[in-house]
């Protein structure tokens, strides 16, 4: 039962203006729908299991698959699952207004069991216009340097209608004029591979195909702060912004799932055959006692 033997209900949290329609899951603090209330659109995935069971998971203390689920710290070795362990807590909500919510998780006995530091992790969601923005504080509690990843993992309908093939959708990159980004992938055990690959672009945008996701998640390192996901028409529906290193792009690679995840990352997973101390992993984040991280990503829809 581990750190989710506490039996729990999941309640829905609301924001709404004159655009959009979203709500949040307590359970993850995971984003877990957003509306158009013009066009009813739904742009979320609904979380079937059959492809996928998430929406929008949260990615925290780590982002990505560590080397045999296992990491060390001061000489001990921890376990840890794929992304981390928040996406499976209950978050408390801890304020609300009429354009924000704010959720928040702290460690406790169980967590320190996993991840032994102490820790306060704030999620707060905010709706201006048809932009969602979604913010992390992570506050490091404890007396010694905590060591963390952390990450977004939305998916979005990709094709948004029925009589629409995902095939005919784009994925666009805010390039700058700087060529083909170059991307790397995980391998079957979920590690980072060092191969690098070049994704072809076409004025700017990539049509999505059956053989995009053949090689899982593409890893893009500082090249892009924005991503977009467009309709066969050309024109964005889901634009993704952020600072963070790392922009990945997901969908399952042998299921066609009906989606396209656009993930920013202050994390990654292993590299292939790495067994180091927690303080070598590569783009781990780093904080003093009582030191605070903060970041942003932002969605727009249109």
């Amino acid at each position: 039962m581990g750190l989710f033997k506490r039996k729990q209900m999941p309640r829905f949290y609301l924001l709404r203006n004159g655009e959009l329609v979203v709500y949040i899951n307590n359970k993850g603090a995971e984003l877990v729908s957003v509306k158009g209330v013009a066009n009813k659109t739904e742009y979320i995935w609904n979380g079937d299991p059959d492809y996928w069971e998430r929406r929008a998971p949260i990615l925290f203390p780590f982002v990505g698959s560590l080397n045999g689920e296992t990491y060390r710290h001061n000489g001990k070795e921890y376990r840890m699952p794929r992304h981390g362990f928040a996406h499976d807590m209950f978050f408390t909500k801890s304020a609300e207004t009429e354009d924000q919510l704010w959720f928040v998780l702290d460690s406790n006995a169980e967590t320190k069991k996993q991840y032994p530091f102490d820790f306060h992790l704030a999620v707060c969601y905010r709706l201006r216009g048809h932009f969602l923005q979604v913010k992390w504080v992570v506050t490091n509690k404890d007396k010694e340097t905590m060591y963390f990843s952390i990450g977004g993992h939305p998916a979005f309908r990709c094709p948004l209608k029925e009589d629409e093939r995902q095939s005919d959708y784009y994925l666009g990159f805010d390039m700058e004029g700087r060529g083909n980004p170059k991307y790397h992938t995980l391998n079957r055990r979920g590690l980072y591979s060092p191969q690098e690959y070049e994704l072809p672009l076409e004025k700017g945008l990539y049509r999505l195909n059956e053989g995009t996701f053949q090689k899982d998640t593409m890893i893009f390192e500082k090249q892009t702060t924005r991503v977009y996901l467009m309709r066969p028409n050309k024109r964005p529906y889901v634009t993704v912004t952020s600072a963070s290193p790392i922009m990945s792009i997901w969908s399952p690679s042998d299921k066609h799932a009906p989606f396209v995840c656009i993930e920013p990352w202050y994390g990654s997973s292993d590299g292939e055959g790495f067994n180091g101390e927690l303080s070598e992993k590569e783009w781990i984040q780093r904080l003093l006692p009582g030191e605070v991280f903060e970041a942003a990503y932002f969605i727009e829809f249109s």
